[in-house]
């Protein structure tokens, strides 16, 4: 518990301080939308190439594990997005339904369930830090696009959402630090290094533009509900569907089950509100529900733990 602590707060601590710059120290909203380009167009892009580029793709990999962790994730996207459909929001079903189902692993989930769990778990955890964000990621803004493609022909707009798809910087970024990877192809270690430096922005940037959101964004009642919705739906159903398919589907053993099951108890990623910013759609209900998420996470980790453990 007192890890989860030493991992969250000095996100609030952030969170807090972009608070205060945006509603006390004339830090605008225009600045608030710059960072946020920079977030979604080079930051973002930056740690997903680096991280894919040089991560360690184990072999064999194990199927059911990743079936049991992306499919819960999947079904807790399309409950959320078909959510959001049925309440006529369409713009916000891409962004609602990846903040529903994105863990925080690389950040939050990591030191603590290697904590838990032990070195043991050091390629599973890998595993899913590896396939989160181009399967998720590339899922949200598919549908994304989609919308923004939305009338005229279903074939041409079908189409155009593909093509802005492939040229999205987040899938693109994917793309090729996949094929990097794969390839071997030699990096200079200082395009590597320049791009660990923009990466290492991502949090406390997305933090600090998710405090000053809130500033410009006062608390809206009528988002309570709906933001509480996404964060159990988050922290809750994810786990419990993921222990279903790992325990009762693909019989996983227990080392398997118990990071699958932990790290789908962890809060909504900081990357799931650069996501709805760099669409800007759902970013009140998608920054609510992350404040919300975190506060319950260290509730439904440690729910996830005894569960996972027996």
């Amino acid at each position: 518990m007192t890890l989860i602590f030493t991992i969250v707060l000095p996100m609030f601590a952030l969170i807090a301080l972009g608070f205060w710059a945006a509603r006390y120290r004339g830090f605008s909203n225009a600045m608030v939308q710059g960072l946020s380009r920079f977030l979604g167009i080079y930051a973002l892009p930056a740690l997903l190439f680096s991280n894919m580029a040089k991560a360690d793709i184990p072999d064999p990999i194990e199927w059911g594990f990743l079936a049991s962790f992306y499919v819960a994730a999947l079904v807790v996207f399309a409950i959320a997005a078909a959510w959001m459909l049925l309440q006529r929001r369409a713009k916000e079903f891409a962004p609602v339904g990846l903040a529903s189902s994105f863990s925080n692993i690389a950040l939050l989930g990591t030191p603590i369930i290697m904590e838990a769990y032990g070195a043991a778990v050091a390629v599973p955890v890998l595993l899913l830090i590896i396939f989160q964000s181009p399967l998720l990621f590339t899922v949200a803004t598919m549908l994304a696009e989609s919308q923004r493609s939305g009338g005229g022909r279903p074939v041409e707009a079908a189409w155009k959402a593909i093509k802005a798809t492939a040229m999205s910087p987040l899938v693109m970024s994917v793309l090729f630090g996949l094929a990097a990877n794969l390839s071997h192809i030699p990096i200079s270690p200082m395009i590597m290094k320049g791009l660990g430096l923009m990466a290492q922005t991502v949090l406390p940037c997305a933090c600090f533009t998710l405090g000053a959101t809130i500033a410009f964004s006062p608390i809206n009642g009528r988002l309570l509900l709906p933001s509480a919705a996404m964060a159990v739906m988050k922290v809750a159903l994810h786990p419990m569907l993921t222990w279903v398919l790992a325990a009762k589907v693909f019989m996983l053993p227990p080392d398997w089950i118990a990071p699958a099951v932990t790290a789908a108890a962890l809060p909504i990623g900081v990357n799931a509100y650069v996501f709805a910013e760099r669409y800007e759609s759902g970013r009140e209900l998608v920054s609510m529900s992350l404040l919300m998420s975190t506060l319950l996470s260290p509730i439904s980790i440690s729910v996830a733990f005894m569960v996972a453990m027996g």
